[in-house]
């Protein structure tokens, strides 16, 4: 970029995306292999293929992305999954969940936005609703490449990624419905997202939702597991969980002149989490970091000093999956010198080495941009069952 303007990019660029990824995989296989005992061996994992189509629109989230009003993405999909059929998986979560990957395609139907290509893994309880009808939730986190990227010369209106690799990630809900012993049909809504994760700006991202149909094709015809269901209250004899967090990541600043700056981003976090359920947990906390280099951001294109320091209060939700725990946190700066909205979120994955000690990988964002990413160890102290 010409002038004042910088480059932001984390070191660590590639390392935290294949991080994340690997991070999602280890879950499903944890999840998958939760209460395996006492497993009818008549109901084994059902292995399905799948092909099918997706189209919608591109969301102008802000100005900066103006110039994709009116796209029309349009994308084709290809998926492989296996989903758990047995009274163990049905008595923790009351549904037969999916795991698997999936590789995409979408024409974004805007030619500075160019194509985009998408892999990833995924996971989907899906919930019987009728003999034939199934519901489901999915997320899927991967990897996207872009084919036109921000260029300051060949490409300089698309603020909306600036790097050919990013991360993909896609929400949706959708039904099955059973056409035989082998088809099954899928309807889908869907919102999917590409962006960097603030690693290398412009990085405005790109949303588009999208509605789908798929036909999904299982070789071996199955009767789903209808047993009666026995839920376990052992959970309610657990204290709350206290946390304290050490987090970080080294920040790269490439300025206009491209010489190279190097900031450390370093916080702690304390926090409480109560757990509700077999999977669910309620959590509160507050943490405080240093941001040196998106100060330096800041200072450089709006001529403005701000404190590197910011703080906020957490509060959200956990999925408490073996040994991971992905959270959901709405955070509220209480201070912040930043040129930012008060209120963020922080989307975290945890893998619980032992009773005490944890790692993990998070993503602070504001609405729909990505602030940074950053890596963390915690330590953690409870009482289970009343037993520390």
């Amino acid at each position: 970029m010409a002038g004042t303007s910088i480059q932001l990019q984390f070191s660590t660029y590639h390392k935290l995306f294949t991080f994340l990824f690997f991070k999602l995989v280890f879950i499903a296989i944890a999840f998958s292999q939760q209460a395996v005992s006492n497993v009818p061996s008549s109901q084994k994992n059902i292995f399905a293929v799948s092909a099918g189509i997706n189209t919608g629109f591109v969301i102008v989230h802000t100005r900066d992305v103006q110039f994709t009003k009116g796209s029309r993405p349009v994308g084709i999909e290809l998926s492989a999954s296996w989903q758990r059929n047995d009274s163990a998986t049905l008595n923790v979560c009351n549904c037969y969940p999916r795991k698997g990957v999936v590789i995409n395609y979408f024409n974004m139907g805007n030619e500075k936005l160019g194509k985009i290509y998408n892999a990833g893994f995924f996971l989907e309880p899906t919930y019987k609703i009728g003999r034939h009808v199934f519901f489901s939730f999915r997320a899927v986190l991967g990897a996207a490449y872009g084919t036109r990227p921000y260029d300051s010369i060949r490409n300089p209106i698309n603020r909306a990624y600036s790097t050919h690799m990013n991360a993909f990630l896609m929400l949706g809900t959708g039904l099955y419905f059973r056409m035989n012993d082998h088809l099954w049909l899928h309807t889908s809504l869907n919102f999917n997202h590409v962006s960097n994760g603030g690693m290398h700006l412009p990085n405005k991202g790109i949303d588009w939702p999208t509605v789908g149909i798929t036909l999904s094709y299982q070789k071996h015809p199955t009767t789903y597991f209808t047993g009666k269901r026995i839920k376990s209250m052992a959970w309610k004899n657990n204290s709350i969980r206290w946390d304290a967090t050490v987090f970080g990541i080294v920040n790269k600043i490439v300025d206009e002149n491209k010489k190279e700056h190097f900031f450390p981003l370093v916080g702690v976090e304390f926090s409480g989490s109560k757990q509700i359920g077999n999977l669910n947990a309620l959590t509160l906390g507050t943490e405080i970091f240093t941001d040196p280099g998106h100060a330096l951001d800041v200072k450089i294109k709006n001529f403005v000093s701000a404190s590197p320091v910011r703080a906020g209060l957490l509060f959200g939700h956990e999925f408490l999956l073996g040994k991971f725990i992905f959270s959901q946190r709405i955070g509220f700066y209480y201070f912040s010198q930043m040129p930012y909205d008060r209120f963020y979120h922080r989307w975290t994955i945890t893998y619980r080495m032992n009773n005490h000690w944890g790692v993990g990988a998070s993503l602070l964002a504001h609405r729909q941009v990505a602030n940074f990413f950053n890596a963390k160890v915690t330590y953690s102290w409870q009482k289970r069952n009343g037993i520390h």
